[in-house]
């Protein structure tokens, strides 16, 4: 088959915010103080007579930042355009290793028909390996995490980051480093605070799976009998998921061993093929929390392949496996559940 071409040098996220308004979701980006709340440990920005912001003064075009995150690295470029309770654009590292063109990012707000919610567009990335790992599927993880994070602060006062250990909010050990990505699989690990027994429940059970996941699950036994919602899937289950975006997969429950492992199929390689993507979940507890590693394979080395399944199911898992310890910590549910809003609010590339 021919590959399927993906435009890989821009990305754009949404996020709806309910209990909000367009004027404070600026405020969170625009000033100093606003954005350490859910983005980022500490921020400095100097105007160009090299006068520090204040935590809640505005920063304006001009301004070179300087931005320190909670695991340690640091991001430093400059404020490019400001248009209050509107517009907030920056720019946010080197297009290529040693290029002069910047990776650009604009966050627009809107307050439209009862709704409030900003978009978050990143551009002028190069189609290099390099940019494709580090910008589009990094950025794109990270977006996704701290967006939702101040969807959660705002919700119900809930800070998702982890503060004071050196590891992302979902850590991705292919994605490092960035020569030699391996595009075929990837690796994703969380770690929820809560016992392991409960963990496995939240993905073995139908009832569970749809408490963090997606919004129904049926589950069919070899001999025909749906299972039940507290009841434990198991090998050669065939199941049905419906996502509230509206999405609906069918699979195969590969093998489950309890308190342990849940491996299934998740969609074919490519279209035409017989072959399964394949995803496995193994679970370790240590002092009281559950490490989640989940490992996607089979994926197929073209352009669909790195789009369609390493890149999509990603952002996807990172968004999903978050939220999963969202409902651990705080009980806050962060999906959203009317249909055309969660497709967009899941989607990792929106139409201009």
């Amino acid at each position: 088959m021919a590959d399927q071409k993906y435009d890989w040098s821009y990305f754009k996220r949404r996020i709806y915010i309910n209990n909000s308004s367009s004027r404070e979701l600026f405020r969170k980006w625009a000033t100093p103080g606003g954005i350490t709340e859910w983005f980022i440990e500490f921020a400095t920005y100097t105007d160009s007579e090299g006068v520090k912001r204040k935590p809640e003064e505005i920063v304006q075009a001009g301004d070179k930042y300087k931005w320190v995150f909670h695991r340690g690295s640091e991001v430093e470029g400059e404020v490019l355009e400001v248009v209050e309770d509107s517009l907030f654009k920056f720019t946010f590292g080197e297009k290529d290793p040693h290029s002069d063109e910047d990776v650009i990012v604009t966050v627009t707000f809107h307050d439209r028909d009862g709704k409030v919610w900003f978009d978050v567009l990143q551009d002028n990335m190069s189609d290099s390996n390099y940019s494709r790992v580090y910008y589009h599927i990094s950025c794109n993880m990270g977006w996704i995490f701290h967006m939702n994070n101040m969807k959660s602060i705002l919700s119900c006062g809930h800070d998702l980051r982890v503060k004071g250990v050196k590891r992302m909010h979902v850590d991705a050990p292919s994605a490092y480093p960035l020569e030699g990505y391996e595009w075929t699989s990837f690796k994703q690990k969380e770690y929820i605070k809560a016992p392991l027994k409960e963990v496995f429940l939240k993905w073995a059970t139908p009832k569970g799976i749809t408490e963090w996941f997606i919004k129904d699950a049926e589950y069919e036994s070899q001999d025909g009998k749906i299972r039940k919602g507290d009841e434990t899937v198991k090998s050669n289950d065939k199941y049905t998921w419906q996502f509230y975006s509206g999405l609906v997969m069918k699979g195969t429950i590969l093998d489950v061993v309890p308190n342990s492992s849940f491996k299934f199929t998740f969609g074919k390689k490519e279209p035409g093929s017989d072959i399964d993507v394949v995803g496995n979940v193994s679970l370790n507890e240590k002092d009281g929390i559950t490490e989640i590693e989940l490992t996607q394979s089979n994926i197929a080395d073209n352009e669909y392949g790195k789009e369609k399944y390493n890149l999509s199911c990603i952002v996807g898992w990172s968004y999903f496996m978050t939220n999963l310890r969202s409902i651990f910590e705080s009980g806050f549910d962060y999906r959203e559940k009317d249909e055309n809003l969660a497709e967009e609010s899941t989607a990792y590339c929106l139409e201009e």
